[in-house]
């Protein structure tokens, strides 16, 4: 799998879309109304992708500081934003949820955490954590917003999305490992002495967990 002692891993991080949702963001904006979903989906993702995007991500705005700025050019109301935020992160799923959750499951009775490690908005917190009851699934939720740092924030040997959870849980790199989709994550896992999986899908990171699981 990696180069991780399963032996001595005692946490499981791992990230969301791609790496164990295919629904993407928008996604029933998308089939409702296709030209307002491109509209916003560019001036999210394309237009300020270098900007405000990720200070979202940071926690440093607000969903309604950017339902504020998606408004201001004329596409639709500050509610109407704030209400497709609502209902397109309350209904996202996880890709093959009977399948998932026996596996982590699995993992976390044999006393390894399971903690779903996201770069993400206070969208996700506020709409998809509790639709979804994830809580009842992780050990914990780490999400960019909330923490200040998105996973590839580094310096000096230290992954700073990640250090607050494993020094309270007395966790060292190289007793976790990190399955993500993102290139950079996985680099800069590397470079700070944590293992990391590169996934391309959902079936991918099922693979890996069902790998831990089994481990003897």
């Amino acid at each position: 799998m990696t180069d991780v002692n399963i032996k001595k891993l005692k946490v499981v991080f791992v990230d969301w879309f791609v790496t164990l949702t295919s629904t993407m963001f928008l996604s029933k904006l998308k089939q409702r109304d296709p030209e307002l979903f491109e509209k916003i989906d560019n001036k999210i993702f394309v237009e300020n992708f270098d900007t405000w995007h990720f200070d979202w991500a940071r926690g440093r705005i607000s969903k309604e500081d950017v339902a504020y700025l998606i408004a201001a050019e004329g596409y639709t109301s500050y509610g109407e934003v704030l209400k497709i935020f609502d209902e397109c992160c309350s209904i996202q799923q996880v890709d093959h949820p009977d399948k998932l959750w026996p596996v982590v499951d699995k993992i976390r009775a044999k006393g390894i955490k399971v903690v779903l490690a996201t770069d993400n908005w206070d969208v996700f917190c506020d709409y998809t954590v509790p639709a979804l009851k994830l809580r009842e699934h992780f050990d914990e939720i780490l999400s960019s917003n909330e923490l200040g740092f998105i996973k590839r924030d580094m310096h000096d040997g230290r992954l700073f999305f990640f250090d607050d959870y494993l020094k309270d849980n007395h966790i060292a790199y190289e007793e976790a490992v990190l399955l993500d989709d993102a290139p950079v994550n996985i680099d800069c896992c590397e470079v700070c002495g944590m293992p990391a999986k590169l996934v391309a899908s959902s079936a991918d990171t099922l693979e890996v967990l069902k790998e831990i699981a089994e481990a003897e």
